[in-house]
């Protein structure tokens, strides 16, 4: 019973917010359908239509599934049918304030995606 009201509070906590701008001057693809795309950890050799980027900002400590699926959508979005990941990086912000009984420190975590739609030409 507490790991499972643990597994709610901290897996309730988690969000991924996403914010997606198309390049200019690309093609425009109609949207697609978010299951056929790819998603890889390097650009993939030409010929591909770079066609904008989808920034995920991560709080908490979601599922890796929940992760991919916003890219995908957001690639979807775009008409795209892959998405590579540009940059995956965590910030760590120290927090420091006073209670009664002194000075207490802890962590904030920030995690930050960047991902490249992509259509295959």
């Amino acid at each position: 019973m507490p790991l499972t009201a643990a597994a709610l509070l901290f897996g309730g906590c988690a969000s991924v917010s996403e914010n997606t701008h198309a390049y200019l001057g690309v093609p425009q693809y109609p949207p697609g359908n978010p299951a056929a795309v790819r998603i890889l950890a390097a650009e993939p050799k030409p010929p591909i239509d770079r066609l904008g980027e989808i920034i995920l900002s991560i709080e908490g400590n979601p599922s890796r599934q929940k992760v991919e699926n916003k890219l995908k959508m957001a690639a979807a979005k775009l008409g795209a049918n892959g998405v590579y990941i540009a940059s995956d990086k965590t910030h760590i912000y120290p927090l420091i304030y006073w209670d009664c009984w002194g000075p207490v420190t802890s962590e904030d975590w920030h995690r930050v995606v960047v991902g490249v739609a992509f259509k295959d030409k």
